[in-house]
């Protein structure tokens, strides 16, 4: 459990604390008692549903990536969690997890559990604490779980025509359209980009890469590119070889990929 100087909870966050314990209290596990730097074993999925909202964590860098802390509380809260405090390993903690590692209290673990299923071949650990929230120590093979795509109806896009091609645009955006994807903007491109080798560039803010994914699969062999807006709208930009969008049953997410086994494992 992390000690020292930090956020001191308001009335509300206890409260809300409280009735995440009460939700998510459950029985003996299996789970370290102490910190163990040895691979991780398969996480079970929580039995418990508990809203990401109603949980409060600490991010810990126990790895030796800079900013590593600051970059994944940040991912956290896109995913609904409160982040209460962030900092670097203390020095007379001894864990050295591979990706990560998840500490909690003896009633906490189905909240434990909901972290871990973000997390890629997370390690669990159960001590003393007394209240619902959750240590998250980040080892130097940390991941996060890719977030699935959202639904179209959850996204705002502009489409943008980089082709000779008059009304391409207008054309796509009404297709777009009818799969549920909300249009903000269609036209030419206002950059006055061109892109001859391109059937479509998708560009998207870091919080908007998994509403890229999902317009990506609307397009035949679509290229994303990140950029540095900060919301989640995306930019389809029609390049020279784009000549129609994928059959509606063709459109789906493939599935998740099973986690890779932290290197030494």
């Amino acid at each position: 459990m992390m000690r020292g100087s930090g956020r001191v909870a308001g009335p509300l966050v206890a409260v809300a604390m409280a009735a995440t314990l009460l939700a998510a209290c459950s029985g003996d596990s299996d789970d370290a008692a102490t910190p163990t730097p040895s691979c991780p074993k398969p996480v079970p999925e929580p039995a418990a549903s508990i809203k990401h909202n109603t949980i409060y964590l600490n991010v810990v860098n126990a790895g030796s990536k800079a900013g590593l802390a600051g970059d994944t509380s940040t991912q956290l809260e896109w995913r609904g969690f409160n982040v209460l405090e962030t900092t670097n390993q203390d020095l007379t903690d001894n864990a050295q997890p591979k990706t990560a590692e998840i500490r909690y209290g003896p009633a906490g673990r189905q909240i434990a559990l909901t972290v871990a299923a973000e997390i890629e071949n997370p390690t669990l650990v159960k001590d003393e604490r007394t209240d619902p929230t959750v240590d998250l120590l980040i080892g130097t093979q940390f991941k996060l779980k890719p977030v699935p795509p959202p639904a179209p109806s959850a996204i705002t896009a502009n489409i943008y025509n980089t082709t000779y091609k008059p009304g391409l645009a207008g054309d796509t955006a009404k297709l777009l359209k009818q799969r549920g994807f909300k249009i903000a903007e269609s036209g030419n491109d206002p950059g006055g980009s061109y892109f001859p080798n391109d059937v479509v560039l998708i560009r998207h803010g870091e919080r908007g890469e998994p509403a890229a994914r999902r317009m990506a699969l609307q397009f035949p062999d679509a290229r994303l590119q990140e950029d540095r807006r900060e919301g989640t709208d995306v930019d389809a930009i029609l390049g020279s070889k784009f000549t129609s969008l994928v059959p509606v049953a063709k459109a789906t997410a493939p599935p998740a990929k099973k986690p890779t086994p932290p290197k030494g494992c």
